[in-house]
């Protein structure tokens, strides 16, 4: 009897241990996913300065090595929220340390969008370098992290670099250096491949590789237009998450936008995320404090929009119809609620969270009160671990 107890205890002990084990399994493997490297993207794109477009005038120049130039030709909007890609994010570009200091100075930099961003859009990098001294510079490199050109295509360069190569997490161009006592401007443009708008982390190296300066310009564009939701701001609940579409299932770590849901403003745009007992799992595990009036904010292709709750209601874990496409603007979060069944591994129910614009009054607001759930009783929720 002694060793059966004993081994019940092992048992449960492993058993233990296992669930203990899975949260860090799991972020392990989310770490080095796409969707991290989309989350993390969405969740640090910048806010745009918004500009009238402007034309730009580009001559452009022939490829020098396979992996510098690429001819591109763009593309029209996908029907669906893209596919992340299978990069790096925490790609830096690492320069051999040297301790002299170089005489260049790396003066105005620049990124700008000739057209609303989105998919296809076209814009362009201007950097400018100036030698200060009486002698010629020689050749200066520009390197631009391969991460971020993950979402970007290279199109044109003016002037035409000396050469280039792709290596060590960076795309490295080398042009002709600035005179004396003067600047050398370098115009490279680019097409978007992926939902994107953040400014390359350059960094510019004179002819002996030292580091002549580091930037990231803001971003400057036309008034974007409606998009897919790049992450979202919640105060009540002090909670900034990278939003990345998905089917259905949420992601672990963040918010997921199903992929046939609306753009912003555009009709339902639908949110989900998981509520769970590990820590990172439980991206909406505070949902159910939000109230009637509370703000929400979704930012998307670097604009900020602004909602309100209106509504929330918990229904039976089947029930899907606050996914249903709407006319009106929306937002809609939903996570899990009710009672934790160990055998299916779910929740008995799901919460929905309805906001709706701030600047267009809602016949909802007045009436989601009493509205909150089917039956008018509160939201119950579980603090058991499990899927939701």
């Amino acid at each position: 009897m002694r060793w059966v107890i004993v081994g019940v205890g092992v048992c449960v002990m492993l058993a233990g241990a296992v669930v203990l084990a899975a949260p860090w399994f799991d972020a392990a493997r989310w770490q080095g996913s796409p969707e991290a490297v989309r989350a993390v993207r969405n969740a640090e794109a910048p806010t745009l300065v918004v500009v009238t477009p402007t034309v730009v005038a580009v001559r452009a120049s022939p490829p020098t090595t396979e992996p510098v130039v690429t001819a591109v030709v763009a593309t029209p909007r996908p029907p669906e929220l893209s596919t992340p890609i299978a990069l790096n994010a925490e790609v830096d570009v690492a320069p051999s340390p040297t301790p002299s200091k170089s005489d260049l100075v790396l003066g105005d930099t620049a990124f700008a969008f000739d057209e609303p961003p989105e998919p296809g859009a076209h814009a362009h990098l201007n950097v400018t370098v100036h030698n200060p001294t009486d002698s010629a510079s020689g050749p200066i490199s520009l390197a631009l992290p391969t991460s971020w050109l993950a979402g970007y295509r290279l199109n044109t360069l003016d002037p035409s670099p000396i050469d280039g190569n792709q290596a060590d997490g960076a795309l490295t161009l080398r042009f002709d250096g600035p005179r004396p006592h003067s600047d050398a401007s370098l115009l490279l443009t680019f097409v978007t491949t992926d939902e994107v708008i953040d400014a390359p982390r350059l960094t510019v190296f004179d002819a002996q590789g030292r580091t002549v300066g580091q930037a990231q310009p803001t971003t400057e564009a036309p008034e974007p237009r409606p998009g897919p939701i790049y992450s979202i701001d919640i105060p009540r609940l002090k909670l900034h998450s990278g939003v990345v579409p998905v089917e259905w299932e949420p992601p672990l770590f963040v918010v997921g936008q199903l992929r046939d849901s609306a753009y912003v403003t555009q009709g339902n745009s639908v949110l989900v995320g998981h509520l769970r007992g590990a820590a990172g799992y439980n991206v909406f595990d505070h949902l159910d404090q939000l109230e009637v009036g509370d703000a929400i904010i979704a930012n998307s292709r670097g604009a900020a929009y602004d909602f309100v709750v209106t509504q929330k209601q918990q229904l039976p874990e089947d029930d899907t119809s606050p996914t249903d496409s709407t006319t009106s603007p929306r937002l809609t979060l939903m996570t899990c609620a009710g009672d934790w069944n160990p055998i299916t591994r779910d929740y008995s129910d799901r919460l929905w969270v309805v906001a709706e614009p701030a600047d267009v009054p809602s016949p909802h607001a007045t009436a989601a009160a009493s509205a909150s759930t089917p039956s008018g009783a509160p939201v119950t929720r579980s603090t058991r671990s499990g899927h939701g």
